[in-house]
């Protein structure tokens, strides 16, 4: 055989293996086991076009193999513009002995159309959901300002997820995809949860606080800023998705309508404030009637959102935006290289907020990685623009009292009393804004559902007591508690009940723990901590098991459980050598691994470990 004949069907064999793999990629399933935590899916699942809406899950299912889906390869999953119908599909195994759930999170909440089905190995559909935030938001499984998949796994099992995205008009939106335990989604929820309340939060104040210092002195640039504040509020409200889910959950229509036009609204009303603010009108009125242009061009490229045009929405308002922004970016650097302080300061901000829009839209588009930085980008930089414009706004209300001060010599007397009063009105209202900032600080501190101090709150306390009792040469008694088959109670009472377990757990723990040195925590999902006011491990152990004893006695039914109701496995540590335990988290991972010593003894039981000092 030459050479030449050799080669050509090896190349020909190589060149089918390549068009196999095209048609029907070969990937690995997910481990589901390897992977308790977050796991960020967008590389792992595999795409498939389906440019005619052709097809159905009875129709991929029966052409599975000969369809050409192609591995995914990006962070974010992007489809921008697009006539077509999206596929997505990924593998999950469970390899353990239990049965195990995993939820799947589209990260971004404002998807039309979304079809789930998970498909067991033998290829029958044993899940089905239809959502999309074009449906009535009841439709979703979880109810969560995004798309979150409860996916049950058996053990030993492999499931194949399989999603269908669609649009009204050929707009996608950039989307992460997470797959969590209901733990990391539990934690991860209450994160944003808390960020998103202290932002909005302190949004609504300071539109209260603006606007009821517009009623005191008439500044019009303030009442501009509070309806550009609000406005603001209205938007990012809507699009992270908590306006579909609080204020108007069966209008899927209106809710997708009210995107567009409030980013409309608020081009015309950043246009006004920013006018206002820099005295354009004086300054440059042509500038200032190229803004009003610019801005009003946004809000008629909004109507046609009206009539369920909305791809053609966002192709008109981009371009507008951006020539929008370049102008109003180019008016500030001018009028602060003239040396308008306010100008300046408008500046400052204006690239504050264009630096937080900027971060977060690399990260969807995949450049920059997801961290909490990039997620909340925008709330960080919007945040730091309103009391950079809220300074800006007090500066110019300031330059003007000392033109009125300047000019009217006559009324100085009544001026000065003014500005008194003035100054008065606005300590009282920051005193009012710094108590309800107080306010919010201890929601921080607490966990929101059983009331006890939270994971942050427990690294401080403990690091604290750490050091007093390392002073004083005293010993530091600390429990790890976890209820025993909570996961399993979960699944068979449901999460609600489950939840209602916690707040028992907690009350007792309340009932029974009342010195003025004990404190309760909340670690996370089942898990509690507890500090104890105790000096000997004797007396550590017998409050645990008399605690113990009394979660028992309420007879709580649990039939996954091995006696029948709801019981705990504890861990107590004993520490008098600080060397060995410097800090809050080895003194946890001490008690943890005590705790999973007493589920391993049958559970229902103390396990107690003394950590002592060599002498």
């Amino acid at each position: 055989m030459t050479r030449r004949s050799f080669l050509l069907p090896s190349a020909l064999a190589v060149w089918l293996l390549f068009a196999c793999l095209l048609v029907s990629p070969a990937q690995a399933a997910i481990d589901v086991t390897q992977s308790p935590g977050q796991l960020d899916l967008g590389p792992h699942v595999q795409l498939l076009e389906d440019a005619e809406r052709e097809l159905d899950i009875a129709d991929l299912l029966a052409r599975d193999e000969t369809l050409p889906w192609w591995p995914s390869g990006q962070e974010t999953i992007n489809f921008s513009f697009s006539d077509s119908a999206w596929w997505l599909q990924v593998e999950l195994s469970n390899t353990g002995e239990g049965q195990v759930r995993r939820l799947l999170e589209l990260g971004m909440p404002l998807h039309d159309y979304l079809d789930a089905w998970v498909v067991d190995e033998a290829g029958e559909v044993v899940e089905a959901w239809q959502t999309g935030d074009r449906r009535a938001f009841d439709s979703r499984p979880v109810a969560h300002r995004t798309f979150v998949l409860p996916i049950p796994l058996p053990p030993g099992e492999t499931r194949r997820l399989v999603l269908r995205l669609d649009t009204h008009d050929g707009l996608y939106d950039a989307t992460p995809l997470y797959l969590m335990s209901d733990g990391s989604f539990l934690q991860k929820s209450q994160r944003e949860l808390m960020a998103f309340s202290l932002y909005f939060g302190a949004l609504l104040a300071l539109m209260i606080f603006n606007l009821l210092l517009y009623l005191a002195i008439r500044e019009r640039s303030l009442l501009h800023y509070v309806v550009y504040l609000g406005t603001f509020f209205v938007l990012m409200f809507t699009a992270r998705g908590f306006a579909f889910q609080y204020w108007w959950p069966n209008w899927p229509t209106f809710n997708n309508q009210m995107l567009p036009l409030t980013i409309g609204l608020f081009a015309v009303t950043l246009s006004v404030f920013s006018i206002s603010y820099l005295n354009l009108q004086q300054h440059a009125p042509r500038l200032s009637r190229a803004l009003l242009a610019l801005a009003g061009l946004c809000l008629a490229g909004s109507l046609p959102a009206l009539l369920g045009h909305y791809a053609l929405v966002f192709r008109v308002m981009i371009p507008a935006a951006i020539l929008l922004s370049s102008l109003m970016l180019a008016v500030a650097v001018w009028r602060s290289w003239l040396g308008d302080r306010l100008a300046q300061i408008f500046l400052v901000a204006w690239c504050v907020l264009l630096v937080g829009v900027s971060l977060y839209f690399l990260r969807v588009a995949g450049v920059l990685p997801y961290n909490f930085f990039t997620e909340y980008a925008v709330q960080a930089g919007s945040g730091l623009e309103f009391l950079l414009l809220a300074l800006g706004l007090a500066y110019k209300i300031n330059l003007l009292k000392n033109e009125k001060l300047t000019a009217e010599r006559a009324t100085h007397e009544l001026h000065r009393s003014h500005s008194k009063q003035l100054e008065l009105e606005v300590a009282e209202r920051t005193r009012e804004l710094e108590a309800a900032n107080r306010r919010l600080a201890a929601m921080a501190r607490t966990d929101p559902l059983t009331g006890l101090l939270n994971r942050r709150q427990f690294h401080e306390l403990v690091d604290e007591e750490l050091q007093r009792r390392r002073r004083r040469g005293l010993p530091l008694l600390f429990a790890v508690m976890d209820i025993d088959a909570f996961k399993a109670y979960n699944d068979t009472y449901g999460h609600q009940a489950g939840d209602e377990v916690l707040v028992q757990v907690a009350g007792l723990l309340g009932a029974h723990f009342r010195r003025a040195g004990d404190r309760l925590f909340r670690l996370g999902g089942e898990e509690f901590g507890l500090l104890l006011e105790a000096d000997t491990l004797g007396e550590g152990r017998n409050a645990i098991e008399a605690f113990r004893q009394a979660l028992e006695d309420l007879a709580i039914p649990n039939e996954q459980a091995e006696t029948g109701v709801v019981t705990a496995s504890f861990g107590l540590v004993c520490c008098t050598d600080y060397q060995r335990v410097p800090d809050a988290q080895r003194l946890y991972r001490e008690a943890d691994e005590a705790m999973y010593e007493a589920k391993e003894r049958s559970r229902n039981r103390v396990v107690t470990r003394t950590i002592l000092e060599e002498t």
